[in-house]
């Protein structure tokens, strides 16, 4: 596999993401599958952040381990990028070159197995503009020589990404040229990427939750802006006019919720979302929603906690809180997406879930997920389903009726001859109240075994537990949501040293499908968690009643496919887990 991986290293204000992505567009339109990882701070200025693209002529499913390039802004990210005893987030050390400003950065560590190539980025940039973002254009033209790219597919991207500043488009192809012939006549090629012409699409979590909720027919948004959950709210802001979707960014969580189950009940899709934090402003109105049986799709985007924890950094640990979510016993459905494609069929899914069965359905991310941009295959065929729905006149409409599987037919305001109550409150059939009633006890227990029955026609439908290399598997690995990528790439290196081990791939969370029982029957589970408690992992035990162990990362960073894998094999070949 032809497989490269790049990093740009700066501060806070150094146009790392930006340099990123272009740098992920051009690999991605020479032809190449890519992934991204973004370390940032929550600083507007400072701090060490860096951006990673991972490229391949194959598919990727993780950013990697190791790096290839190294693009150093400033000379603490040479320092850092290039240290033996780099361990931010499990990720291995810079084996390649690096390419730093020499005019800036002249006292540096140097180590055997990395070549240093000096470029003068700020000299070089100063002679088109005095811009000082100037400079990672010269840089990533020397990237380009590096790998023998064609020059003209990037000057392609400064084009468009400058498409409404001409002076700017002359400026920075200047510069990328001119740092693109510097490294072409003082240094020598460090790899030859071969350019296809295929056409492939990139977008990053947040973006494909967006796009497959359009897909859906969402008409409404309600949100307050929170991160990680904002990379949605951006799609939106940026493309709800030329979808036709309205916009609402609300004073708090709470209008955007209650807002989103006045929009549902009145008929149209919609949608809200947020945090950990901004979520649990939320859950009152879920357990609302779950009384009225009005349909409401929720994505919660997971960052460390407790309180305002990391706002940049990536964790599962929000579980608990969404099966907890509203006070009561009450049906709910959790989906969690493993990577950028997932995350576009399973929002689709959600709404279809929300509308046939009438309850709330969880869209569950994270930061790594919501934040990383992917190459991605998107069908973009749709059939919606909007349930049970009353006839207009219908003389025998009852809103909550007691059927067999749950389900009554639904109305929305306005329909002729159906008017009728809608109660948070306890009700009978007809949405009547029933807390004064003689009859207060049989009444709520039809109503809340009627409510619960859905889950039972649910999980009657509930698509196949998905698996990943299960043949003669002896070990099995049990993961959710994003760790799936690096799961599968630890579980092949594992494979190649003889280790015979495969992974269950949870995406329905909860309710969860009982035919996990027949892979996990006599074989060593392993549950892979990004959290501390294992939250997951309490509900397997509770669910099949099995022993397992545990892998969880709590440090705010995504697995790495060489750390999982090393630890992996610690636990399977009986030694003590590696440290962090």
């Amino acid at each position: 596999m032809n497989d490269i991986i790049i990093r740009i290293g700066g501060s806070a204000g150094d146009g790392v993401q930006s340099s990123g992505l272009s740098l992920a567009k051009t690999l991605s339109r020479s032809g190449y599958y890519i992934t991204t990882y973004n370390y940032y701070q929550s600083l507007i200025r400072g701090g060490q952040s860096w951006y990673q693209v991972r490229a391949s002529d194959e598919v990727v499913k993780n950013q990697g381990s190791g790096l290839d390039i190294l693009i150093a802004l400033n000379e603490d990210a040479l320092k850092r990028h290039t240290s033996k005893n780099i361990n931010e987030g499990g990720a291995s050390r810079l084996n390649g070159i690096a390419i730093f400003d020499d005019s800036m950065i002249t006292n540096y560590e140097k180590y055997d197995d990395v070549k240093y190539y000096g470029v003068p980025l700020r000299d070089i940039a100063l002679k088109y503009d005095t811009n000082p973002l100037l400079k990672n254009t010269v840089a990533l033209g020397a990237v380009m020589a590096a790998l023998n790219l064609d020059f003209s597919i990037y000057e392609q991207v400064i084009r468009e990404i400058f498409s409404s500043k001409g002076k700017l488009i002359v400026a920075n192809i200047g510069a990328a040229k001119e740092g693109y012939e510097y490294y072409k006549n003082n240094y020598k090629l460090y790899k030859n990427i071969k350019v296809e012409k295929k056409k492939l699409y990139m977008i990053d979590g947040g973006g494909a939750v967006g796009l497959g909720a359009i897909n859906a027919g969402m008409q409404m948004y309600f949100a307050y802006p929170m991160t990680p959950a904002s990379s949605v709210l951006q799609f939106f802001a940026d493309h709800s006019k030329k979808f036709n979707v309205f916009l609402k960014i609300t004073e708090d969580e709470i209008s955007a919720i209650n807002g989103a189950i006045g929009a549902n009940y009145a008929g149209v899709r919609t949608m809200t979302g947020s945090s950990g934090g901004g979520f649990a402003l939320m859950t009152e109105a879920v357990g609302m929603a779950a009384m009225t049986e009005v349909p409401l799709v929720i994505y919660e985007a997971q960052r460390p906690g407790p309180s305002t924890g990391l706002p940049t950094k990536t964790e599962q640990g929000d579980l608990n809180q969404i099966l907890g979510a509203g006070q009561g016993d009450f049906p709910k459905i959790v989906l969690a997406p493993g990577n950028v494609t997932e995350a576009f069929n399973l929002t689709k899914e959600a709404f279809n879930l929300a509308e046939k069965y009438q309850l709330p359905v969880f869209v569950v991310s994270d930061l790594y997920l919501a934040e990383h941009i992917e190459t991605v295959s998107f069908d973009l065929k749709y059939e919606m389903e909007h349930g049970l729905r009353a006839q207009d006149n219908d003389p025998n409409f009852k809103r909550y009726e007691f059927t067999k599987d749950g389900i009554s037919k639904r109305a929305v305001p306005g329909q002729k001859g159906l008017m009728h109550n809608e109660d948070s409150d306890e009700h009978n059939e007809l949405g009547e109240v029933v807390s004064d009633t003689i009859t207060d006890p049989e009444q709520r227990r039809l109503s809340m075994e009627k409510r619960m029955r859905k889950l039972d026609v649910y999980l009657k439908n509930i698509p196949p537990t998905k698996t990943y290399k299960l043949d003669g598997a002896e070990y099995i690995i049990i993961q959710w949501g994003s760790t799936k990528g690096v799961v599968e790439e630890s579980i092949d290196r594992l494979r190649d040293d003889g280790i015979m081990v495969g992974a269950i791939e949870i995406d329905h969370v909860y309710p969860m499908n009982h035919d996990i029982e027949k892979y996990i029957k006599n074989k060593k589970i392993i549950v892979v968690e990004n959290n501390f408690s294992g939250q997951l992992n309490k509900l397997i035990k509770q669910e099949f009643l099995i022993d397992t162990k545990f892998v969880g990362k709590y440090d705010g960073e995504a697995f790495f496919p060489e750390q999982l894998e090393n630890t992996l094999k610690n636990i399977i070949v009986g030694k003590p887990i590696l440290e962090e």
